[in-house]
């Protein structure tokens, strides 16, 4: 339910017996004044650390909680998601001194789509082998370029090769917070699956509720496709995770709600670690892009400090990133775009905020046509860092690094190829994803560089209910 001033008119006489709070208290409204991109009559309520909902809620005379208000909690700021009118917040939510501040949900919005090229349906016939070195043949150019030391160069002659081992990415969770996944894709082989098995997303109302890619372009499903696909993905044997949160209209409100259960879910799955034995970590992409959002900008925080890599792209509008978010954040890993010959792609953003680049020139992705599983040619920032994405996988699924993404960083640093890049400016790192299979700096005996000699199982003491008791006593 919309929570309209009206409806209110009874609490707002009791609220009034309460000693007013002055104007000049009111919690800061955060992004009030740009109306051009807000979400109208939607709003993000952070509160203090040591403010209680159920303080708040008392404060304000009535209970939002309850089912009849369009209303989600997010642990992660502390504070909660509302859909009210201006008055209630200002004459109600604002006026509580143990809220830190009220933000203006504002749109959150897929990169500019660029140019869709034909779709292609060759496929390659690989039998995959249990913790050995793979040389998949005949691969996509883009793809192959990811696990080379030197410059490759696309001729008709040239033996695309893509090298990596066999269980890149196991046992990672990446979730792919987009648009949804066509999850019964031949790319994914089984390993696509909604997160917390819904059937529709809480995040998003309407028809486009249902889990499944609704996108006329199936963005999720592509990019879903090149981070962990079996033929043309980069963490082939990754568990690629549908969570559903964008709609077209729709606001950040949606992608902090996500961000904020995955983080759970992800800390659920390190604490009951006798449960998830051979879970790994996680990994979030989300190329959705917009204006700064406080609220977004805290969960992605508490995000990596939980353990967890948020991967997005930079952006396609040929710009400095600096205004790009979540690009523009430390704690984000934001990738640009190259074509096939290393340069930069031409609506890639760039600038000292980008991380690393990856390609997104014409990458091959998984899509449907006719209601026929196919594939088709995709550009962007988003391709690009669906492939870092799945990248990651790699160091993750080998070394169990559920709560340390420092060290992630450090692997990726370790092990991508250096001054490759052209057309880019001098603001932007030279810097170029890469596996690190054929890495000079690893032993024999390493996949990566950096890597220990041997696959690192993560430490999970598990103990009978009898024993913990004692334990604890």
């Amino acid at each position: 339910m919309f929570l309209d001033f009206a409806w209110l008119s009874a609490t707002l006489l009791i609220v009034s017996i309460i000693p007013s709070t002055s104007q000049s208290e009111l919690a800061p409204c955060l992004g009030h004044n740009e109306s051009l991109e807000l979400v109208p009559d939607s709003y993000i309520v952070k509160l203090k650390d040591n403010h209680t909902l159920e303080a708040h809620l008392h404060h304000i005379g009535f209970n939002i909680s309850s089912p009849n208000y369009d209303y989600s909690y997010i642990d992660i700021l502390p504070g909660y998601h509302v859909k009210a009118n201006q008055s209630i917040v200002d004459n109600l939510i604002r006026k509580d001194a143990g809220v830190e501040w009220v933000e203006c949900d504002s749109r959150a919005d897929l990169p500019k789509t660029l140019q869709v090229y034909p779709r292609h349906t060759k496929k390659w016939n690989q039998r995959l082998k249990r913790w050995a070195a793979i040389t998949m043949s005949g691969v996509p150019f883009n793809l192959a370029m990811q696990s080379t030391v030197e410059k490759m160069v696309n001729t008709e002659d040239t033996e695309k090769r893509y090298f990596y081992w066999s269980e890149a990415g196991r046992n990672v969770d990446i979730y792919i917070i987009d648009t949804g996944i066509k999850l019964d894709h031949p790319e994914f082989l089984g390993r696509a699956s909604n997160f917390r098995g819904w059937r529709t997303s809480p995040y998003i109302d309407g028809p486009d509720s249902t889990m499944n890619d609704t996108h006329v372009l199936m963005h999720g499903t592509c990019v879903a496709s090149i981070a962990g696909g079996t033929l043309i993905g980069t963490g082939k044997e990754a568990n690629i995770i549908n969570v559903k949160a964008w709609r077209r209209q729709g606001g950040w409100s949606s992608i902090i709600r996500a961000v904020n259960d995955v983080t759970k879910a992800h800390n659920s799955k390190k604490r009951n670690c006798c449960r998830y034995r051979s879970f790994a970590g996680s990994i979030i992409y989300m190329s959705i892009v917009g204006r700064y959002n406080e609220a977004l900008a805290i969960a992605i925080r508490k995000a990596k400090r939980a353990g967890i890599p948020f991967v997005t792209g930079a952006g396609n509008n040929n710009e400095d990133a600096r205004d790009t978010f979540p690009c523009n954040l430390d704690e984000t890993i934001c990738v640009a775009s190259t074509d096939e010959r290393y340069r930069k792609a031409n609506d890639s953003n760039y600038g000292r905020h980008v991380t690393v680049s990856a390609p997104g020139d014409g990458p091959l992705c998984a899509t449907v046509r006719d209601n026929d599983f196919t594939y088709r040619y995709t550009s962007g920032t988003s391709p690009a860092a669906a492939y870092v994405a799945g990248t990651l996988a790699h160091f993750i699924s080998y070394e169990k690094i559920r709560s340390n993404t420092e060290l992630v960083m450090k692997r990726m640093r370790d092990n991508w190829n250096i001054n490759q890049l052209e057309g880019f400016p001098e603001s932007t790192p030279n810097t170029f994803n890469n596996n690190g299979f054929l890495n000079q700096y690893k032993s024999v005996l390493q996949p990566y560089a950096g890597a220990p000699e041997h696959e690192k199982s993560a430490p999970c003491q598990c103990f009978s209910p009898s024993r913990r008791r004692s334990r604890d006593n």
